[in-house]
């Protein structure tokens, strides 16, 4: 444009320079003008176009400053997440770590603790003096309290690492509370307290949860409420919030009257390791776990858990959780009690509570009075009234009617006024009166709800006299006419030399088998009304031979079924349903106490079976028999009278000094009398093969062999004071469970030669202990 302008301004003074007529100087002059303005319209344009490429590369360069750091960002964050995945991976083979870690001190610490506390236990039940009772009452306590901080500590460190599994099974969640009261019982009683269990109607019985981890949560919280408590009663509260087509809403709460929490503290309260008084002066104790182990333990079962509380005047605990509803749990009542009228004479509230709320879900009507007197009037009322109205059984809790027991048994079977009415006497610890045991129906107090309603729904009176002798019901003791026949299966001598003892006081004719397959071959020779299966046994453990038996069983196609009852120190999440899934029918921890014990003998025995011949038996076929380990020389039953030893502590991780511990061999000898030197020789007689089969399986080398049988050795010999033995067997253990054992062959050779120095310190000491 500028171009053009310029030349039609040249052309216009050219054209006036040759003489042309007109305008032709101003036509230049507007020409020029428009020139100079493109000119300058070119110029404004040429800079602003420098600018805006001045701008774009300015953007350019901070757009790549932006992509670099961008980079960084990224190459850091990959750095991290690599220094992150080593971290977990780290994490994970630490947690792995310390639960083999758990799993292996768990199972040391409860084999010595199983020969602890049920010696305890029975020095209790033996004749002491004053003094002797009060030292081994506190003796038993601590070894309870060792044993809830071993379990503790074990659950939090299983609970932290995510790796407590809950177990879903059918249970009664009136006789889950029932036996959690039961077991506080005593120490509410000894501190003059009231322990109260409220149960609201509309609470289903039968449930699917995991009944072991719910006790445990009730048992620390009303265990923490007695501890707390000086005065008053603590009440446990249960009710129904709501429910689904497929489980229950309930809500449970523990009250008591104690001390009360402060505001401040409640914060920290399901903390671990804390308390709501955690100075060095506190008057308390306790690991501080217990509620941090409750509040993991709900939140897995899919609920929650709090507190209320006002300083001294009580605390409430609460937790609600969603249990299962059990299929078919509302069956249809049975005709023959539906309706059916039952009179409870006592005057313990609780007992009141239980049946007014239990009878009812079996379609009886409940009435309850309190005085023998008032009894016989309602009896005798009802009586002229009708069959509608007339009374089929009369329960009476002769605790608290001694003195007219007998006179109601006696107007009730010489009055016809009264009809036809059975007597079902519930006991406690008295004995009943003979003539109530001769003419009356007996059961327990502590009676599961099952052997309740048995006892109600038995025969009338008439039909009973037709029979020859009442069958004696599962809750009473053991039947005096036959003792029962148990199998102990057990490898560890000492181990075994404590359960024949609790056996043996138990009233029971006990047998013993060193290993799984020793076992097989007695329950095939002879007929047992029940077994107790060690789980980790050489040559065959209990997990194998329980199949193996249960395979008989059903080859057999009798029909019969042999209690098989797990008897292990392993303690780690899974045991429980493990031993289940092998087909024993139940399961005990290690230490085991005599009521433990009692009470798994009369749920598991079946008193009206007969001992079966051994043709009877299915056969059983193994390849080569193997002969009792160490089980012979104790199989002959040991009087109830005596007193056997309690284990020694096992070895520290350093040993000792000396071969033979004496101070460990004077309290066996103090204890034991003659009986040690029996001990002495057992063990001389099976740790030899227990050296012969770790140095086979060291050539190989077998690590699970090497694990098996060191273990063995490792407690029979720290029991009697062979430490050196012992620390030498407990590195070989260690070393096979981990696969770190470089040198087995050497480790064993070390094994040897401790055993020989061991061996003839013992000898020395056989004469001495004879003597």
């Amino acid at each position: 444009m500028a171009l053009g302008a310029g030349g039609g301004a040249a052309c216009a003074l050219a054209l006036d320079q040759f003489g042309l007529a007109g305008p032709w100087q101003k036509i230049a002059l507007l020409l020029v003008l428009l020139a100079m303005f493109a000119i300058s319209a070119w110029l404004y344009a040429t800079h602003e176009r420098e600018m805006d490429l001045s701008k774009t590369s300015e953007k350019a360069r901070h757009g790549q400053e932006l992509i670099e750091q961008l980079q960084q960002e990224i190459d850091h964050h990959t750095r991290l997440e690599q220094e992150l995945t080593q971290a977990k991976q780290a994490a994970e083979s630490a947690v792995l770590a310390k639960g083999e870690f758990l799993a292996t001190m768990s199972h040391e610490i409860r084999t010595p603790l199983n020969g602890i506390v049920p010696m305890l236990d029975l020095l209790l039940q033996g004749q002491l003096s004053a003094n002797q009772l009060e030292m081994v009452r506190t003796a038993y306590s601590s070894s309870q309290q060792l044993l809830r901080i071993v379990d503790d500590i074990l659950d939090y460190s299983k609970l932290e690492a995510d790796r407590l599994e809950l177990e879903t099974t059918n249970f009664n969640l009136r006789e889950l509370l029932e036996n959690v009261i039961r077991l506080m019982d005593r120490p509410a009683e000894s501190k003059g307290l009231r322990l109260y269990l409220h149960l609201d109607p509309g609470v289903r019985l039968p449930v699917r949860g995991d009944p072991v981890r719910l006790r445990q949560v009730l048992t620390n919280l009303i265990s923490n409420a007695v501890k707390f408590t000086e005065k008053g009663s603590v009440s446990v509260h249960v009710q129904r919030l709501g429910e689904t087509a497929a489980q229950h809403q309930l809500r449970f709460e523990v009250r008591d009257t104690g001390i009360g929490i402060p505001h401040e503290a409640m914060e920290r309260l399901f903390s671990a390791f804390s308390q709501a008084d955690a100075s060095t002066t506190r008057l308390y104790g306790g690991t501080g776990l217990g509620l941090a182990i409750c509040k993991r333990i709900v939140e897995l079962m899919g609920g929650r858990i709090g507190v209320k509380s006002e300083t001294g005047r009580g605390t409430d605990f609460w937790f609600e959780i969603p249990l299962l509803k059990v299929h078919g749990d509302m069956p249809a009542r049975d005709a023959t009690h539906s309706g059916m009228r039952v009179m409870l004479l006592s005057n313990d509230p609780r007992l009141r509570m239980r049946l007014s709320m239990l009878l009812p879900n079996w379609g009886m009507r409940l009435t309850a009075v309190e005085t023998t007197q008032e009894a016989l009037d309602r009896l005798r009322a009802a009586a002229t009234q009708g069959p509608p109205w007339a009374y089929s059984v009369v329960v009476a809790d002769i605790a608290g009617m001694r003195n007219t027991a007998i006179a109601l048994r006696r107007n009730l079977e010489h009055h016809a006024i009264y009809g036809q009415i059975r007597l079902l006497c519930l006991y406690g610890e008295e004995t009943p009166p003979e003539e109530l045991r001769e003419r009356a129906t007996l059961l327990s107090r502590q009676a599961q709800d099952g052997d309740l309603r048995v006892a109600l729904s038995a025969p009338t009176p008439a039909a009973r006299e037709e029979t020859a002798e009442p069958e004696p019901m599962p809750s009473q003791p053991l039947s005096p006419q036959r003792r029962m026949r148990v199998l102990l299966v057990e490898d560890n001598p000492v181990n075994l030399m404590v359960g024949q003892r609790l056996l043996g006081v138990l009233g029971t004719d006990c047998d013993a088998a060193g290993n799984g397959e020793e076992a097989l071959l007695r329950m095939s020779a002879s007929r047992y009304d029940l077994v107790l299966m060690d789980c980790q046994m050489p040559v065959m453990d209990g997990y194998n031979a329980t199949r193996r038996w249960r395979e008989l069983e059903r080859d057999a196609g009798d029909g019969r079924h042999l209690p098989i009852i797990a008897m292990t120190a392993n303690a780690m999440a899974g045991d429980r349903q493990k031993c289940l899934d092998a087909g024993m029918d139940d399961y005990l921890a290690k230490p085991v106490t005599r009521a433990e014990l009692e009470r798994s003998l009369h749920r598991w025995w079946h008193t009206g079976t007969a001992p079966a011949s051994a043709a009877n038996m299915p056969p059983v076929r193994t390849e080569t028999p193997t002969p009792p380990v160490a089980a012979a020389p104790l199989e002959a039953a040991i009087a109830p009278a005596s007193i056997a030893p309690p284990p020694a502590s096992p070895a520290s991780e350093a040993a000792p000094s000396v071969t033979i511990d004496d101070e460990v061999l004077e309290e066996l000898r103090a204890v034991l009398g003659g009986e040690l030197d029996r001990l002495i020789r057992v063990f001389l007689d099976d740790a030899p093969r227990q050296i012969a089969a770790l140095e086979e399986a060291a050539v190989a080398p077998d690590f699970e062999a090497l694990r098996e049988h060191a273990h063995s050795l490792k407690s029979s010999s720290a029991n009697l004071g062979a430490m050196q033995l012992s620390a030498a067997a407990k590195r070989v253990e260690l070393g096979a469970r981990t696969g770190t054992l470089d040198r087995p062959a050497v480790e064993v050779a070390k094994i040897a030669w401790e055993f020989k120095r061991a061996r003839d310190v013992l000898l020395d000491a056989l004469p001495r202990a004879e003597a």
